[in-house]
């Protein structure tokens, strides 16, 4: 499992049997900044609890559903880690299509026509943390990279802001609908609330089985279902369906009704029905799709679809959409006082909420982290251009929610630089800003990046990073330990008669880069920095940890060389944290690492000072680079 920073997420047990969170049924598709629209999938919504390899399936309604799908507990019992997740389990066809009537099968059969697949949207625990406070953007950036994608379980991704664009798009694919969900939502637990919302393309409604005509014609086993849902505790007839089964379909059903049989209706009052009825206890459930609602309350053409196995009858109800003003889900394009605009060389740059308080204690406002950025450039944009940014926003501040984003689609205005890079883990191409000046600096800046989240690797040669990394991650440990394992891994080089810098992670840990000038694919530079970190590990057994899963590495400095794979980043070099006293990632001259360095000595408001005694010490990061096979022939003869 990768390196996943989950020091915002309190120390929890594992939640169980767990009830989803429940999205509301709104009339129309909207576009919204804090938004992000997912696929609205055709199948079971299924909690996932995986604990020591144990599986456990259920539905929304605790039903069990581990023997039902075994091939997706098979997979997910291969995880090397333990977590509670939420998803939809669908049978999708050959062009990646769900369809219920497809997984009713399944359902019926245990095989059929299709692929069983687990799409998972959602992550409510790991490896004992509870993630549900985190904000939905924040899971779904750990969920991306924890699960691996295999044939059966899948991470559900998602677009963000342009909820109409994707609503045309599940139209022409004839989806059944997507789901709006804000990006800083926290998981609440059985809620259906107004921060999920779903927007359906076709109406459908679940309905309770209340009884069955009889056949007419050459039809056999029944003509038609007579439907019902709850209003009030009590069953209210809104129609009968006869449509959408075939002859095998319509013997499945009957054998199911048969042992439902009862002489008495349970509608208080009876409907009348176009041929005799036979009556049955309210106990299955209906997926019908139809064409509209009636004056008198009655779905017109209804169409069945399939049995519903994961929810009570008694939680049926009629599902009427909630009327929204798509405006009122954006904000408001109006200009205030906060507003204004900075021309910076040609390029205009839009600032909204100039006096927004990002550092509530220190009344830091967004106006001085723009400020700063603006004063900082000439010295940060060096080793910004031309590589890809991660964009960290916070846009209510260090308290607020945060979210990342790569993808900026046609986001940014038109001076502003972007690249497109393929994404394996999304199967797509994403638009990476690119931060070429200080203009586009600032604009970042305006979207609530407090930190600025470089690629290792630039344009041209992305697969090539221009350094490698020894991050020194401490976890609940003295940051005096972080010094020393520092001063140690400085020592090993040294003996190799490799160059390098450190810098403070601004937050509570240090970095330590080697140029590498970009002749060195990430595998190489990865197994090079694990061979340095396992050389300062076997120095330093007692602590530091080689160990990725914090639960493991209490009380010890991680040695983390995995930050040397293609995509990931850290803080760059006089970005600002989103820390307590606006903290600086800030390049160190290695005799200040030493017993007594703290982080937090290094500010937006001292750095300058800094930078007028001793200039930028960070340049020769953007080097030649060192000749790794010279490096390894020194350490091999050194042996």
């Amino acid at each position: 499992m990768p390196r996943i920073n989950l020091s915002n997420a309190p120390r929890g047990t594992m939640p169980l049997n767990v009830k989803p969170m429940l999205a509301t049924l709104v009339d129309q598709p909207f576009d919204g900044p804090e938004w992000l629209f997912e696929i609205k999938w055709d199948g079971f919504r299924t909690i996932a609890q995986i604990k020591k390899k144990k599986v456990d399936l259920y539905s929304r309604n605790l039903v069990s559903f581990t023997e039902l799908f075994t091939p997706i507990q098979k997979t997910l019992s291969k995880l090397n880690f333990d977590a509670v997740l939420d998803g939809e389990v669908v049978v999708v066809d050959d062009k990646g299509k769900s369809h219920f009537q497809l997984l009713q099968n399944y359902n019926n059969t245990g095989e059929g026509a299709g692929r069983l697949i687990y799409f998972v949207f959602d992550i409510l625990y790991l490896d004992g943390r509870d993630l549900r406070g985190l904000p939905l953007i924040e899971r779904k950036e750990i969920l991306k990279k924890i699960l691996p994608k295999t044939k059966n379980v899948r991470y559900s991704d998602h677009v963000l802001e342009h909820g109409k664009k994707f609503y045309q798009i599940a139209q022409k694919q004839d989806l059944e609908g997507i789901i709006a969900k804000k990006t800083t939502s926290t998981y609440q637990i059985g809620r259906r609330t107004m921060d999920w919302l779903k927007i359906k393309l076709h109406h459908e409604q679940e309905a309770v089985i209340v009884g069955f005509t009889e056949p007419k014609g050459g039809r056999k086993y029944f003509g038609a279902l007579i439907l019902g849902v709850y209003e009030n505790a009590k069953l209210k007839y809104v129609g009968h369906t006869g449509g959408g089964f075939n002859e095998q379909l319509l013997k499945t059903i009957h054998g199911k009704l048969k042992p439902l049989v009862q002489k008495v209706s349970a509608f208080e009052t009876i409907p009348k029905t176009n041929a005799p009825a036979t009556w049955v206890k309210p106990k299955l459930i209906a997926q019908v799709k139809f064409a509209e609602w009636t004056g008198d309350g009655h779905m017109r053409q209804p169409i069945f679809i399939g049995l519903r196995t994961d929810k009570k009858p008694t939680a049926v109800s009629k599902e009427l959409p909630k009327d929204i003003n798509p405006k009122s889900m954006k904000t408001s394009g109006k200009k205030n006082s906060e507003d204004r605009e900075l021309k910076i060389n040609s390029n205009l740059v839009k600032i909204t909420h100039w006096d927004k308080v990002y550092w509530p204690k220190e009344k830091i406002t967004k106006g001085q982290v723009i400020e700063y950025y603006r004063k900082i450039s000439k010295y940060i944009l060096p080793y910004l251009k031309n590589r890809p940014e991660s964009l960290n926003r916070h846009p209510h501040g260090i308290d607020g929610q945060s979210f990342f984003q790569k993808d900026v689609g046609d986001m940014p205005p038109k001076w502003v630089k972007t690249h497109k890079v393929f994404s394996e883990s999304n199967n797509k191409h994403l638009n990476y800003l690119i931060c070429q000046d200080e203009a586009t600096l600032v604009y970042m800046a305006n979207l609530g990046c407090i930190e600025i989240n470089p690629w290792n690797s630039h344009i041209g040669s992305l697969d090539k990073p221009d350094y490698l990394i020894v991050d020194l991650d401490p976890e609940d440990i003295s940051f005096d330990k972080v010094v020393e394992a520092a001063q140690v891994t400085h020592e090993v080089l040294n003996k190799l008669k490799v160059p390098s810098y450190c810098k403070t992670s601004g937050a509570t840990g240090l970095h330590i880069y080697i140029p590498l000038g970009a002749k060195y694919t990430y595998d190489q530079a990865k197994q090079f920095t694990q061979l340095v970190v396992t050389m300062v590990h076997n120095r330093l057994p007692n602590t530091t940890s080689l160990e990725r899963r914090p639960i493991k590495r209490q009380k010890k400095v991680y040695l983390d060389f995995l930050q040397n794979r293609r995509g990931q980043t850290l803080a760059a070099a006089y970005s600002i944290r989103p820390k307590a006293g606006a903290t600086v990632s800030t390049p160190l001259d290695w005799k200040e690492v030493k017993k007594g360095l703290s982080p937090k000595n290094f500010t937006m408001f001292n750095i300058f000072d800094r930078l007028k005694k001793k200039s930028d010490l960070w340049k020769p990061v953007l080097g030649k680079g060192v000749d790794l096979k010279k490096v390894l022939a020194r350490l091999e003869n050194s042996k």
